[in-house]
């Protein structure tokens, strides 16, 4: 997140990739009073995305066709200009199995879906005070 000046803190950028676009729409809704937030519907949008601007904070949809959460997340960690965002999964899924493998990949969080407001902005808060 970068600053304007000392005194007012930049507004962080976050970027949200879900193959769902209601569940899109809701969640650009429910955080754009506090971040400038950008949606993708696809991985490979969200990587042309990211080239052009490199957001804060990235909301990963785990399971999406063609680039999913862990092709997206790995393509991000390979690339040494991405490797240091933020990312936080969304999963419609608590199966053990799905929860393991979404860890395996090292995030910086995950939320279940459908996220709740308030724990989304705790999510995000916490992985930009720590960045």
């Amino acid at each position: 997140m970068k600053t304007s000046d000392a005194a007012t803190p930049a507004i962080a950028n976050v970027l949200v990739i879900d193959d769902n676009v209601i569940l899109l729409r809701t969640v650009k809704d429910m955080l754009n009073s506090k971040y400038n937030v950008s949606i993708a519907t696809s991985g490979e949008q969200a990587l042309e995305s990211i080239a052009l601007k490199k957001p804060d904070v990235i909301l990963l949809d785990y399971e999406m066709p063609d680039l999913d959460g862990e092709d997206v997340i790995k393509m991000l960690r390979d690339n040494e200009e991405t490797a240091d965002i933020p990312v936080l999964f969304l999963t419609s899924s608590a199966s053990r199995e799905v929860v393991t493998k979404l860890i395996m990949l090292n995030p910086d969080g995950y939320m279940l879906k459908p996220p709740n407001k308030q724990t989304m902005i705790d999510h995000i808060e916490k992985v930009l005070r720590n960045k």
